[in-house]
């Protein structure tokens, strides 16, 4: 007779299924840095006695995993980000009914080996070292990114940092590729270079002359989240960044490979260029609790 004929379940640490739960609610706020922190409160709050490694066979089997926390800037606003969210929305059948076009745009800086660390499965007690580079080459990058056709674009400086002069070349090639659109809906975060004087007085002359808008629509406050097109520079670090250059020039050239080429990528990216976006939390709940092994 076989323990499946018997209906042998196993052992679940003697704890009800009550217990189980409670435990279950308490592993959900973050509060266990570590299995000795769990095997504490199992003796403390019901009497029952777990090794280490008990502990952590039991939390496996109750579904909980080890990971690093999710983080978010906890100065942002969830009421203005859901405004921009709804804002967004009904920006969508303007695209239809106008013939509107829109845009993401923001800057990416990568530093010339320095984005080249990764985690990756390696046979236990093995050591592999990365080279890394001094950090002193910086390849400025201003995309923009049309959630609408994924059409993308961007203007890219080896010698000079990103500046107004930089958005006002990155809307002048936007007209260029889509002579046809009269009206272009930005959205974009609230660097300062994106507030400065120059731009404003180049979008209303631009008006005026060409009867082209530029719509400026900022982004509220630390909300990164809000921006699709830093997903896009997250698989652009992935993809291009994760591995060693030689030099500079070899670093720009995998950079290229990458956004010269999305299309061979769109497999990808159709996932991850959603038009879904995550919210800041209504509430923060701040742990602190001993650091343990």
């Amino acid at each position: 007779m076989g323990l499946t004929t018997l209906n042998y379940k196993g052992d679940e640490g003697a704890l009800t299924t009550a217990q189980q739960q409670r435990l279950k609610e308490e592993v959900a706020t973050g509060r266990f840095r570590c299995a000795a922190q769990a095997q504490a409160f199992l003796a403390e709050t019901f009497g029952k006695s777990f090794s280490l490694s008990g502990t952590r066979k039991l939390l496996k089997r109750l579904g909980c995993t080890f990971h690093k926390a999710s983080s978010f800037l906890f100065k942002a606003n969830r009421a203005k980000q859901e405004e921009f969210v709804h804002d967004y929305e009904q920006d969508k059948q303007k695209v239809q009914t106008d013939g509107w076009r829109r845009y993401f745009i923001d800057g990416v800086h990568p530093l010339h080996g320095m984005e080249v660390l990764f985690y990756c499965w390696l046979v236990a007690g093995q050591r592999l070292e990365v080279g890394v580079g001094g950090g002193r080459k910086r390849f400025n990058i201003l995309g923009a990114f049309c959630p609408d056709d994924h059409d993308y674009l961007d203007c890219r400086y080896a010698d000079k940092n990103l500046n107004a002069q930089s958005v006002i070349e990155l809307f002048e090639r936007m007209m260029q590729k889509h002579p046809e659109c009269k009206y272009f809906r930005i959205y974009l975060d609230n660097a300062r270079y994106q507030h400065a004087k120059v731009l404003w007085a180049w979008i209303e002359q631009t008006k005026q002359d060409k009867g082209v808008t530029f719509d400026l629509k900022h982004l509220p406050g630390y909300s990164p989240n809000l921006n699709l097109i830093e997903r896009l520079w997250k698989f652009l670090r992935k993809e291009a960044l994760q591995k060693w250059h030689p030099t500079f020039e070899a670093m720009q050239q995998a950079i290229a490979s990458v956004l010269d080429n999305l299309p061979q990528h769109e497999a990808a990216l159709k996932t991850l260029m959603t038009e879904r976006f995550h919210l800041t939390p209504e509430v923060s709940t701040i742990v602190v609790g001993n650091a343990c092994r």
